[in-house]
């Protein structure tokens, strides 16, 4: 569920000076003003709208020369959409392009304020088919709005207007968010960058959030106390696209916000919302005495479940526990966009205890489920929700990036008060600027931990390792840097919650790191996939379809032959004869040659009876859904232990299959790809006719060559994995937002999971 947005007022460039309520309690100048405004407080500066913005002219006919070649040649427009050359002969004669031009919002009719800003595409629900900006509304709006998407979905929106399925909102208020842009002529810092100056009047006690966002460059924001101390930040939780500063108020006066920008020249448009109030978080430890019984809410699942709520604000740490001696916690959390962490056993193992202990991202209202494993289950039970101490007056509670050093380690310690990923592992960002053709190599070590290293380059790929050379306490990542500007190194752990010291350590060379082509050996592939299992309940669609797919991906793409497919599809994928094939391969195996297994069915998890392990910290196996039963992760990875020459791939598109990562992909030469993280299940690609999305994207990107990026040929380790992950990112979300499930998982919450371990980014895996 996504959570309720504000009505809005669509910017211009006049303003109107209004009372505000008590919810809005800041002054706010034009960037153009650039200078303090002297008032009184609780005021706000709001824009009126472009008078007949949304009218709908008289577009007239079709009788010019230049109508229908896709600009507007009608004399009464302007915008990015008009003929650069303008005749009054054509005045009302090129309607079919300025109609569909005015729709889109790349021309508007002169005077009339300018076409309509779209902002970028920064929006987490950007480019997924419906308009998240709550400036607009109608038939292609999303079901719930927020008011940090404001020009922040504009491929989207922009299309949906030219559809005439959308339309801008009239007379809604804006709220706390200011729409500006950086450019050339702006004040400049005495670092070069250009800046835009805001100020806020603020009374002790109350609570002042500064958040800038933009996805035109890499933000910055300085916010000046009347004392003249100065607060900053850069990446809001490490992301490039935000900078956030959250501050408890002790002394009442103005403060000076500044807009401006990583690096000198950047320039483009930005959202700032200045929310200042009281402070409305959670203050105080929370502790209910529950039941879950007959008469309560469900899951959609079907288990009983009751739900809790606090108010939360930005930079908060907040630890949340559910303890029962009568049945098996699951406990959920729902951020004020629908996004939710779950956990099941607590990091103790005990099945009736559940943890989530996280630092929020969003002001708002926060959801908290207590529910149970099993449907059936019910019982007493108690929840407390903890915050963390309150801040020190003045104090941000935001975690600024640090800068790495080439040359110089650092060290660091993962805490309760680190940010978090989606999973719960804490993580800790730095930066580094390259130039492009630098060679770099990364490397975390814990004797704490187990370590997983993170790099995202400035274009967006990510580039990551759990276990350099079989070592589960030391990650490493080397490349040759393919573009200049800014990468943020991730320290974190491979599980969740995992706490220690480490060392991270940034080198250079002026050895390129080469693309590893192989030597012409054999690819050998196993591609086992089941629709038609035993009974009815337990079937699948496309899944079997999923195994020929990826098995003639690779005959046409990826150079493997057609003898040297193993193909076991339904009542043949058995346990034995999906053993049989691994040693068949693994007696044929060269130095050179490439072994790739494939899997689509389902997935599942069973307790260990020896509890937790390394490789398992969770005390849980993942297993393969064989026609005749289930394959442990442990059984796979003592197959894969008879193949000692060679790359060993393994790709699996199940439920949980992120699991089988670290028991595989702990040994050289591996590399594995896989559907979803290992606590969550893999869902049917149905529309696309496929059992699942991996099986879909892999086939696009060997078989269509769509990975090959740099058209040379050869599909590299890193070619691959960014492929993946952008398709992910794009295609797959959940059609039901509002929809809480465990055992069916909505899209929402399915990652793809990419372990190369040794494997370099860089290495060629496929030549075409």
């Amino acid at each position: 569920m996504r959570h309720g947005g504000s009505l809005w007022h669509y910017p211009a460039h006049s303003a109107t000076r209004i009372a505000a309520s008590h919810e809005v309690r800041f002054e706010m100048p034009l960037p153009s003003v650039r200078r303090a405004i002297a008032g009184a407080a609780f005021a706000v500066w709001v824009v009126a709208a472009p008078a007949g913005l949304q009218a709908q002219p008289d577009f007239g006919d079709n009788s010019s020369t230049w109508a229908n070649d896709g600009e507007c040649d009608d004399p009464r427009f302007e915008g990015e959409g008009a003929a650069d050359t303008l005749l009054d002969a054509d005045r009302g004669h090129d309607a079919a392009d300025c109609r569909a031009l005015f729709n889109a919002g790349r021309v508007a009719l002169r005077g009339a304020g300018g076409s309509i800003d779209f902002g970028d595409d920064e929006s987490e629900w950007a480019r997924d088919g419906e308009c998240d900006d709550p400036r607009f509304e109608g038939a292609g709006m999303a079901a719930t709005l927020v008011e940090a998407d404001a020009y922040h979905d504009a491929t989207d929106c922009r299309t949906l207007l030219g559809r005439q399925r959308i339309s801008l909102r009239a007379g809604s208020p804006i709220g706390s968010m200011q729409r500006g842009r950086l450019e050339k002529g702006d004040e400049t810092l005495s670092s070069g960058e250009y800046s835009d100056e805001y100020t806020f009047t603020a009374t002790a006690g109350q609570r002042a959030v500064v958040d800038l966002r933009s996805g035109e460059f890499d933000p910055y924001v300085f916010v000046q106390m009347p004392n003249g101390e100065q607060l900053d930040n850069d990446d809001f939780e490490g992301d490039a696209h935000r900078s956030l500063v959250s501050l408890d108020i002790a002394e009442s006066g103005e403060y000076r916000v500044t807009v401006t920008s990583y690096e000198k020249g950047e320039t483009g448009g930005y959202t700032l919302s200045i929310d200042v109030g009281e402070s409305s978080g959670l203050t105080a430890r929370l502790e209910r005495n529950g039941r879950l019984e007959s008469g309560d809410d469900t899951l959609s699942s079907g288990e009983l479940m009751d739900s809790y709520e606090f108010e939360g604000l930005p930079g908060q740490h907040v630890s949340i526990d559910l303890r029962s001696s009568a049945f098996d916690t699951y406990l959920i959390l729902k951020d004020p966009a629908g996004e939710q962490t779950e956990n099941d056993d607590a990091d103790d193992g005990g099945v009736g205890h559940s943890s989530i202990e996280t630092d929020l991202a969003e002001a708002g209202t926060y959801q908290v489920l207590v529910t149970t494993y099993e449907e059936g289950e019910s019982g007493a039970y108690t929840l407390t929700i903890d915050p963390a101490a309150p801040s020190p007056s003045n104090s941000p509670t935001t975690r600024d990036v640090r800068t790495l050093t080439v040359g110089t380690p650092v060290g660091g310690e993962l805490d309760g008060g680190d940010a978090t990923f989606d999973a719960g592992e804490y993580q800790e960002t730095y930066v580094f600027d390259g130039d492009e053709g630098d060679t770099v190599r990364i490397e975390l070590t814990s004797s704490e931990f187990d370590t997983y290293l993170g790099l995202v380059t400035p274009s967006g790929q990510e580039i990551a390792n759990d276990d350099f050379e079989g070592d589960a306490q030391r990650s490493v990542i080397e490349l040759t840097l393919s573009e200049s500007g800014r990468y943020r190194v991730q320290a974190t752990s491979y599980a969740a919650a995992e706490t220690g010291r480490y060392r991270l350590a940034l080198t250079a060379s002026t050895t390129d790191v080469p693309v590893e082509r192989r030597s012409q050996g054999h690819v050998y592939g196993l591609f086992a996939g089941i629709s038609d299992y035993e009974g009815e309940d337990s079937d699948l669609q496309f899944t079997a379809e999923d195994a020929t797919r990826i098995r003639d991906a690779l005959i046409g793409g990826g150079g493997m032959r057609a003898e040297d497919a193993f193909t076991l599809l339904d009542g043949d994928a058995t346990i034995g004869n999906v053993s049989a094939a691994i040693r068949d391969v693994a007696r044929r195996m060269g130095p050179d040659d490439t072994f790739v297994m494939f899997y689509s069915g389902h997935g599942g998890q069973v307790q260990r009876a020896d509890g937790p392990t390394a490789s398992d910290p969770d005390a849980l196996d993942e297993t393969l859904a064989l026609y005749d039963g289930s394959m442990l992760d442990d059984d796979l990875r003592g197959l894969f232990d008879d193949i000692h020459q060679g790359t060993v791939l393994l790709w699996l598109d199940s439920c949980f299959s992120g699991g089988f990562a670290k028991d595989i992909v702990s040994a050289p030469g591996r590399m594995g790809i896989f559907s979803s993280e290992e606590d969550i299940t893999s869902n049917v690609a149905s529309k696309f006719r496929a059992g699942g999305y991996l099986s879909l994207f892999l086939d696009e990107a060997i078989a269509q060559g769509m990975a090959d990026d740099d058209k040379n040929g050869a599909i590299t380790a890193i070619e691959l994995s960014q492929y993946l992950h952008e398709r992910y990112r794009a295609d797959v979300k959940s059609a039901r937002p509002a929809e809480v499930v465990r055992t069916e998982m909505t899209l929402g919450y399915q990652h793809l999971v990419v372990d190369r371990g040794s494997i370099g980014a860089y290495d060629v895996l496929f030549e075409r």
